[in-house]
C-alpha cells in the first residue's frame, strides 16, 4: 500500500504493534494514531486499512474515530478463528512470542465491534482465503458496504492490482486526496 499511494502523495502508516496482550495492542495503535495527530478534530481526512487481524483492530478504531475503513480478508471474529490454536506462538514478522489462552480470547472480545451504518466501508475478499472463510465478511457487510469478492487467491490477498481502482475511489471519497 505504501508503494501504491506514494505517487499520489499519500503517506501510509504501517505501525508494528505488540500482539502478546490485546490491551497492549490497543494502546500501541492508539499511541500511533495520537503521534500522527489523527486524534485531533483538526486532522486532515484519513481512513484505516487493515488486513486479517488488522481488519479486526481497524473496525474498533474506525468506529472510535468515525473514519472510513478498508478491510482485506478481515478477522471479524478472531476468538472463533484463533480458538483452535491455543498455546505458545511466535509472530512470524517480529518473532514476538505470545501465549494464546482463553484469557487472551476473552480480552479480544472486549474490542469486538459490529458493523456500523455510520462508517463507510470497502471490503476486499479472496474466496481462496485458507484462514478465514470469506463468507463471514460478505454476509456481515454486503447490505451496507461495497464488498468485492475475488475468485481464488488466499489469506495474503492476491488481487491488489484488480482492486486498486476501488481502493483509489474509496480513499478519494474519504477525502484523503482530491
Amino acid at each position: 500500500m505504501k508503494a501504491k499511494f506514494a505517487p499520489l502523495g499519500i503517506e501510509v502508516l504501517t505501525p508494528t504493534y505488540p500482539i502478546a496482550e490485546p490491551q497492549k495492542t490497543a494502546m500501541a495503535i492508539e499511541s500511533e494514531i495520537k503521534a500522527a495527530g489523527l486524534d485531533k478534530k483538526s486532522a486532515s481526512p484519513w481512513c484505516i486499512m487493515g488486513s486479517s487481524m488488522g481488519g479486526f483492530w481497524g473496525q474498533y478504531f474506525a468506529q472510535k474515530y468515525q473514519v472510513p475503513l478498508l478491510m482485506i480478508n478481515p478477522a471479524l471474529n478472531p476468538t472463533e478463528t484463533l480458538a483452535p490454536y491455543l498455546g505458545t506462538h511466535a509472530n512470524p514478522a517480529t518473532a514476538e512470542v505470545f501465549h494464546l489462552t482463553q484469557r487472551y480470547l476473552k480480552a479480544l472480545k472486549g474490542y469486538a465491534c459490529h458493523p456500523s451504518d455510520a462508517i463507510d466501508y470497502l471490503i476486499l475478499l479472496d474466496k481462496g482465503d485458507e484462514v478465514i472463510p470469506y463468507q463471514q465478511a460478505k454476509v456481515a457487510f454486503e447490505k451496507m458496504a461495497k464488498v468485492r469478492v475475488f475468485e481464488g487467491g488466499d489469506h495474503g490477498f492476491q488481487h491488489l492490482e484488480a482492486a486498486w481502482p476501488d481502493i483509489q475511489k474509496f480513499v478519494h471519497h474519504a477525502g484523503v486526496f482530491d
